[in-house]
């Protein structure tokens, strides 16, 4: 299987579709009704009350969306080398971490449309190894649009400090720019909420939301509780077997890897806002696509013989099959 996620770009994105349909089937048959869910943003709870009418179309727009982000993720990586160009694998396991428990449009399916583009300004193309502040106030804008749908993506910023720590953006102007490109979206929303009225109301909500933390379990059944744990083991597997292997690679792939794994921690830290469950996944869905897909498909040492190096062909199959099982299972 794994070796269609090398060659055939046909047969990926049929097998890719697929497995999206197989996750998303249970909430297209029986479409739930879309809240604003903990922690609404104002932008996330606009949009759900224009959607409640149409459970289902929340749904297909939820789809399409993870879909779009996968592939959005897919050439951001293979753009910048990190992943291999001919593969869809990327996507493919982007779909499943997202898809994962999910059953509607949810704040962090639109939230991921942000920070694949907060990434893709972070991302180094060339020998320099750091960004010039344009792209620094992209990123943090990025940010700040993020948390308009769903304010606990403001901690993502945790992430983003320790990229600038990682590209050594210490100066001031680094600072200030970073505080500019996180508020400019904030400074236009509050003007128009001035205008209106809404602004007091919406600045406690704000700082009701940023100081309501805790850490809390969800419902979930034995299965989805077993899916969830497999997902999450094979994140770290893969999130260990980069950073041992991060060495062999040269120092721009090394920081653009770091930058991509840096996510989870941003990720980890949203979970202090939202109760832990199998849907939980949707919010380590870029990390978990990056670091896995290198896992399945790291390269043998050519002095592996060849019965080996089909067993681990084999075992890898097998493991690609338990992710998307798992994920169903969810």
């Amino acid at each position: 299987m794994l070796k269609i996620f090398q060659r055939n770009m046909a047969l990926q994105m049929v097998l890719t579709i697929a497995v999206l349909l197989l996750l998303w089937l249970r909430p297209l048959l029986s479409p739930p009704a879309i809240t604003a869910g903990d922690h609404p943003a104002l932008l996330y709870s606009l949009l759900s009350s224009w959607l409640a009418p149409t459970p289902r179309l929340a749904v297909v727009i939820a789809m399409l969306l993870t879909l779009t982000e996968g592939m959005m993720l897919n050439i951001l990586l293979s753009s910048v080398g990190l992943v291999s160009q001919n593969s869809l694998l990327p996507t493919l396991l982007f779909i499943v971490a997202a898809g994962a428990g999910a059953t509607t449009l949810t704040p962090m399916v639109i939230v991921w449309v942000a920070l694949i583009g907060c990434l893709n300004q972070l991302m180094l193309r060339s020998t320099l190894l750091t960004i010039p502040s344009s792209k620094i106030c992209g990123a943090t804008a990025l940010i700040g649009i993020a948390s308009m749908f769903y304010l606990p993506a403001a901690v993502m910023m945790l992430s983003y400090l320790l990229v600038a720590v990682n590209y050594r953006l210490y100066n001031w102007k680094d600072w200030a720019v970073m505080l500019l490109g996180f508020i400019a979206p904030y400074l236009t929303l509050a003007a128009v909420l001035f205008i209106t009225g809404d602004l007091a109301q919406w600045w406690d909500s704000i700082t009701d939301g940023l100081g309501d933390i805790s850490v809390t379990l969800g419902s979930f059944t034995l299965p989805q509780a077993l899916g969830a744990a497999m997902l999450l083991f094979i994140m770290l597997w893969g999130l260990l077997n980069v950073m041992l292997h991060l060495g062999e690679h040269p120092v721009v792939w090394q920081k653009n890897a770091s930058t991509v794994m840096l996510f989870f921690v941003g990720a980890l830290c949203i979970l202090l806002y939202a109760p832990v469950q199998s849907a939980s996944m949707q919010l380590i869905a870029v990390p978990f696509a990056f670091c896995t897909t290198l896992l399945l498909l790291g390269s043998t040492p050519s002095t592996t013989s060849l019965r080996n190096r089909k067993r681990r062909l084999w075992i890898y199959d097998t493991l690609l099959i338990l992710i998307i099982i798992a994920a169903i299972a969810c």
